[in-house]
């Protein structure tokens, strides 16, 4: 998925915060370290000295010179390790210290961006989306089952102990889920706590209103000269962890539009990557705007959840 240079900027400028604040506080240990223990520098002089040589010894043709020097680096290390317990440090204290030892806080592992990179990215666009504010009023701790009355109530809280277990087992299950109803009716809600409480436990998601993913879709497809950043978007459109389609069929529905949702969600099916979807419209309309292959997918591969009722955000 791609944001725009400032956005990156930022998060690129937070990489360098986290190295340097590391690194301080590694520098700061070191002064403690050598305060207790000045033999510490006794054995990192002695490291020194086996690199240099061991180093010339190699050069001049000695083939068990490295392993040797592996040796004695492991010898030394042991030894400071043990310096440093007796004294009621840990033994890797004074090792460099990562928020994501993965990259080394880098954002790229060789020329790949890292995990921790990615989840900053969409972290970002899921800012950009401007539902950030809306999950600190949406989510399980807010819902209240008082809004529902007689069989709606039985039904929406079967739902909802549905969507806890869905939150509850996602590592472990490749599940799809598509509200259907009438307007107002809490699709959009229980989506926005799903997505809360996915968030909270650190996966990736994306949400998008139906309108404003495929009008990105085809900015990305027919404006985007940048072959990287047009393949960066569709690749997090089909990675992210969970995907949320909000709102299907309140977009211009065309055969281009078509085509792009069964893209979606095959290529999401083959990675086992989540989608949640919502929308207005029946099974059999759905069909009509979207085609066969498309209605073939979802309801092979989602389970249909039906939201009945009252508009409750009449309710106050």
């Amino acid at each position: 998925m791609s944001i725009n240079e400032s956005d990156f900027r930022d998060i690129m400028a937070e990489y360098e915060k986290i190295r340097s604040r590391n690194e301080s506080v590694r520098e700061e240990r070191k002064r403690e370290v050598a305060l207790k223990l000045p033999k510490i520098k006794e054995l990192e002089d002695k490291a020194a000295e086996a690199a240099s040589f061991y180093g010339r010894k190699s050069i001049a043709g000695d083939d068990t010179a490295l392993s040797s020097l592996h040796d004695e680096l492991e010898r030394i290390a042991g030894e400071k390790r043990e310096l440093l317990v007796s004294a009621g440090f840990s033994p890797d204290y004074l090792k460099p210290i990562y928020d994501c030892p993965d990259c080394r806080d880098t954002g790229y592992i060789g020329e790949e961006k890292c995990h921790c990179l990615k989840q900053r990215i969409i972290n970002a666009l899921y800012r950009q989306s401007h539902i950030t504010a809306a999950l600190e009023r949406e989510n399980f701790e807010s819902c209240d089952m008082e809004r529902f009355s007689g069989e709606s109530r039985q039904k929406m809280e079967k739902v909802y102990s549905e969507a806890k277990e869905y939150v509850k087992t996602f590592a472990t299950s490749y599940r799809n889920m598509l509200f259907l109803g009438s307007v107002g009716g809490g699709k959009t809600f229980l989506a926005n706590c799903i997505a809360k409480a996915l968030l909270d436990k650190g996966y990736s998601v994306i949400y998008f209103s139906a309108f404003r993913l495929f009008e990105l879709i085809a900015d990305n497809t027919f404006r985007s000269d940048d072959p990287e950043e047009r393949g960066g978007f569709f690749s997090n459109i089909y990675d992210s962890d969970l995907l949320i389609i909000d709102d299907l069929g309140t977009e211009n529905t065309n055969s281009f539009v078509a085509t792009q949702l069964f893209n979606i969600l095959n290529e999401r099916n083959i990675r086992r990557r989540s989608t949640i979807i919502s929308s207005n419209l029946s099974l059999e309309t759905i069909k009509d705007m979207y085609s066969e292959r498309s209605l073939s997918r979802i309801i092979g591969n989602f389970e249909l959840y039906y939201f009945t009722g009252e508009d409750l955000r009449m309710k106050v």
